[in-house]
């Protein structure tokens, strides 16, 4: 199969699992706001929003370390030293995930209630199982093999789709809230276990096995992009974080239902780049920089060309969320002008990885360190007066900047000037 196809196929793959995944995550989102109401929706967002922040740290970089080592013949033990690193970190952000729950503040009606920690609590576990799944789908990406993790994805949400389901339908809204965070856990464990499974079909399944040469290469190639992905989680989060301790129930849930239904763009851009990747890497390292440019541009036009189609869509569907309850109509300004920067984060996707590529860790550190500390000032600058408005125009505006400094970086380090050199 040609490079060319391969891409498309892994995409696809993903999109099509994606589209199942997130259709049912958008079914069971209409099902929890109009179950739940605007407040009770805001409840489930800080609970959600809390421990998918800890997901993120599940990367750290290592599965684009991985997929830069796996090619090693000495690093015979790569795949279980992933595994063993990736559940060691699970545990350690379950632990620091509950050290940190203790001292979020939180009033009766405000904030972190007693309730809401309760239901943080709950789906804790789905850290590891995060972890897990991470970790095998850097060897299906390693095997250009995304097809297997979107049967795990689709069976985890359906089985999540049906416990909600069922939770709604017969269960007391005493108990709602926390059996549907159980829902949720249930199904992120179905997709971890199913996962592990399916990596037989490719290569031999992963086992706990310290080997400290594979672990501390591991590591050390995972270590810049660790703290990048660090700075970007923190930046990304920050003003929900905010929004939620300094701003009512209320506004949290008119904007967490806005940021979900955002959130279900940015997909696409994840799983292009997922299936490029290493397309990417293997012309850049073959000195290829024709092809290597040539792979650029044309992702870059098709991913432009996808947002700017998504972001008519989002316009012209925003206005139904005030189906679901009257409360939500006050969502759609805030998703608009969200999906109206689609192009922007849609291109910083590829400037990112394209420094990743390129060796350029530090001066990526650079950005999204400074990116951090510009989203958690102007978050704690304008949110408490601005609320969920605010939080909006703060992530557009931090993403213009990743990605114009990103293109800054990548001008001046003369990856273009090359391939003209080449040319010649």
């Amino acid at each position: 199969m040609s490079i060319k196809k391969v891409v498309v196929f892994n995409t696809v793959s993903q999109l099509f699992g994606k589209a199942i995944s997130g259709g049912i995550t958008f079914i069971i989102s209409l099902l929890l706001a109009k179950t739940l109401g605007v407040e009770g929706y805001g409840d489930f967002t800080k609970i959600t929003t809390y421990v998918a922040f800890f997901y993120l740290f599940c990367d750290l970089g290592l599965n684009a370390a991985f997929l830069q080592l796996s090619k090693d013949e000495k690093l015979i033990h790569m795949k279980s030293s992933l595994f063993t690193v990736r559940l060691l970190l699970g545990l350690l952000l379950m632990f620091i995930t509950l050290i940190i729950l203790v001292f979020l503040p939180g009033s009766a009606t405000q904030g972190y209630t007693q309730f809401v920690k309760m239901g943080i609590i709950i789906f804790i576990p789905s850290i590891l199982f995060q972890a897990l799944i991470s970790t095998t789908n850097a060897i299906f990406q390693e095997h250009l093999r995304y097809d297997l993790a979107t049967y795990a994805l689709c069976a985890g949400s359906i089985g999540t789709l049906i416990l909600v389901w069922l939770s709604i339908f017969l269960l007391s809204p005493n108990v709602l809230l926390f059996a549907i965070i159980a829902a949720f856990l249930i199904g992120s464990f179905m997709t971890a276990g199913l996962s592990y499974v399916l990596i037989k079909k490719v290569t031999k399944l992963p086992v706990i096995f310290w080997d400290p040469k594979s672990v501390k290469q591991l590591l050390k190639a995972a270590a810049p992009l660790a703290l990048t992905l660090i700075f970007n989680v923190v930046y990304f989060y920050a003003n929900t974080f905010i929004l939620t301790i300094t701003q009512s129930t209320l506004d949290v849930g008119i904007y967490g239902l806005a940021y979900k239904f955002f959130e279900f763009t940015l997909v696409i851009p994840t799983f292009f780049m997922n299936a490029a990747l290493p397309t990417l890497i293997e012309s850049y390292v073959k000195k290829d920089m024709m092809v290597f440019r040539k792979r650029i541009l044309l992702s870059a036009i098709a991913l432009t060309g996808v947002a700017v189609g998504v972001a008519i869509l989002g316009w012209i569907f925003t206005p139904l969320l005030a189906l679901i309850r009257p409360g939500f109509a006050a969502s759609i300004l805030p998703l608009r002008l969200l999906i109206t920067g689609l192009p922007i984060f849609y291109l910083t996707s590829i400037t990112m990885w394209i420094l990743v590529v390129t060796k350029k860790q530090k001066e990526l550190i650079g950005i999204y360190g400074i990116t951090m500390v510009l989203n958690i000032a102007l978050s704690l600058l304008c949110t408490p007066t601005y609320s969920y408005m605010a939080a909006v125009w703060i992530t557009i505006g931090t993403e213009c900047f990743v990605l114009a400094s990103s293109v800054a970086v990548i001008i001046k380090s003369g990856i273009f000037r090359l391939q003209l050199d080449t040319k010649k």
